[in-house]
């Protein structure tokens, strides 16, 4: 079993699917995300926030994947959004295993931030006044960066349900070596 790289727009389920897919297949997991938030110490959303927008948080996913790539072993790892887009993490990502696309449409994206009370609010940094709307921040990364998540997977699993049925999903398409 090689390693199984999990992209997608934000919200599509890569985190939370591949928690449930590592536990259920008793396999390590590994979150970009997270260990940029490690790698540049960040303590809270607004942290997070800036180091988003000023690229740093970019370039922490970015050393992440290169440490990942030199485990050995099987593991389920969920990239950051953009960091499937940078072109040096997509060939990485090829050497180290199967790339398995997320896909989110629109509207399951847009329940999936209600659901999660993320829906409305608009992030704002104080110091600036960028605004990100995470609606249409949602709609706007589904339009533009789809179709180049799926040229750069081996398979695309389609997560428009309920968590249980994505998580079932992703296992088993993880159990058939894809």
């Amino acid at each position: 079993m090689s390693k199984y790289i999990l992209i997608g727009v934000p919200n599509c389920g890569k985190s939370t699917l591949g928690k449930r897919a590592a536990k259920a297949l008793k396999l390590p997991f590994y979150d970009t995300d997270d260990m940029a938030v490690d790698i540049l110490n960040l303590k809270n959303p607004i942290e997070i926030f800036r180091a988003a927008t000023d690229g740093s948080f970019l370039t922490a996913q970015n050393k992440a994947m290169i440490e990942l790539s030199k485990l050995d072993g099987p593991a389920i790892i969920a990239t950051g959004a953009e960091v499937a887009l940078i072109p040096e993490c997509a060939e990485l990502m090829r050497k180290m295993g199967k790339i398995i696309h997320i896909q989110r449409n629109p509207r399951a994206l847009i329940a999936g931030l209600k659901n999660s009370g993320k829906s409305g609010p608009v992030m704002k940094e104080v110091s600036d006044g960028t605004e990100i709307n995470m609606r249409e921040e949602a709609i706007r990364l589904y339009t533009q960066e789809n179709s180049k998540y799926e040229k750069l997977a081996d398979m695309t699993l389609e997560n428009n349900g309920a968590e249980n049925d994505g998580a079932n999903m992703l296992t088993a398409l993880i159990k058939s070596g894809v």
